[in-house]
């Protein structure tokens, strides 16, 4: 029989539950458990962005081109799961400012199979997510591509490896205007880390969201000048031709802030992953 502590927490997360019922962080429709709603989970398993023909970025199925093919990027190709819209705004917003950290566990895999299909990717020797300044870590707690990073690492098998740091505290890629104003904002911003070996190898970027490409490229340039042969990007989202303003949180996400936040994985905290294989 439940003891009295076990009826009240029961009784209080029922009243919570009622006066606030749980939202799907992808789409904001009502749940009974979890973060992300049965349609939004089927979709991240079954979408996929597919490879522009001229730049290498990612376009949207039913289009030829990705249409921002200007300026070209040091990356052989990107991959992402979807356009930056419903659902891909919120869940990564929840991930990234939120600490909805169990998020990770959520897209990573449908990440993972991306890289396994992918005849490129595949045959990577890492992993790398996008490092997040001391400061913004410090603030924050976690590094989100890290989570990403590690999550994808354990499934597909390819170690995911410190081999950058960041250098610049820049601010937010969609905070600026248009591509020049992303690409000034990234120039100089990382370094190759202390002792991380990159020359001959082929390596996978990996971020939450690809605006410009701007990061991504910055990122490429500093590996391909320690000697990487090939540098690849997967991210979560990708941004389209238009120009994309600051996101703006839709209903699910602020819900969400009246649900309790997860746990940041250990492993983020370095801002970085941390060598890991599957």
């Amino acid at each position: 029989m439940p003891n009295l502590s076990d009826r009240l927490r029961f009784f209080f997360r029922s009243f919570a539950d009622f006066l606030f019922p749980p939202v799907c962080l992808g789409c904001g429709s009502e749940i009974e458990r979890g973060l992300v709603c049965d349609s939004c989970k089927a979709l991240l398993r079954a979408s996929e962005m597919g490879v522009c023909p001229v730049c290498r970025r990612p376009r949207l199925p039913d289009a030829k081109t990705c249409g921002r093919c200007e300026p070209r990027l040091c990356l052989g190709r990107i991959r992402a799961l979807g356009p930056y819209h419903k659902p891909y705004v919120g869940l990564v917003h929840a991930l990234k400012y939120q600490e909805k950290t169990k998020l990770a566990l959520i897209l990573g895999p449908p990440l993972a199979a991306l890289v396994e299909q992918d005849t490129e990717m595949r045959e990577a020797d890492a992993l790398c997510p996008i490092p997040l300044h001391p400061a913004r870590l410090r603030e924050r707690g976690y590094n989100q591509s890290a989570l990403l990073a590690l999550v994808v690492s354990g499934v597909a098998g390819i170690p995911s490896e410190d081999l950058l740091v960041r250098v610049k505290n820049t601010a937010t890629q969609t905070a600026k205007a248009d591509d020049k104003g992303r690409a000034k904002n990234l120039e100089g911003a990382f370094a190759l880390a202390s002792g991380a070996q990159a020359r001959g190898r082929r390596i996978v970027l990996v971020d939450d969201v690809m605006t410009s490409g701007a990061t991504l490229h910055e990122a490429g340039l500093v590996l391909k000048q320690a000697g990487a042969t090939e540098i690849l990007g997967l991210v979560v989202a990708a941004a389209g031709p238009a120009r994309q303003g600051p996101a703006k949180p839709g209903t699910a996400s602020r819900a969400a802030r009246r649900m309790p936040a997860g746990s940041p994985a250990s492993a983020a905290r370095t801002g970085a992953g941390r060598s890991a294989s599957g």
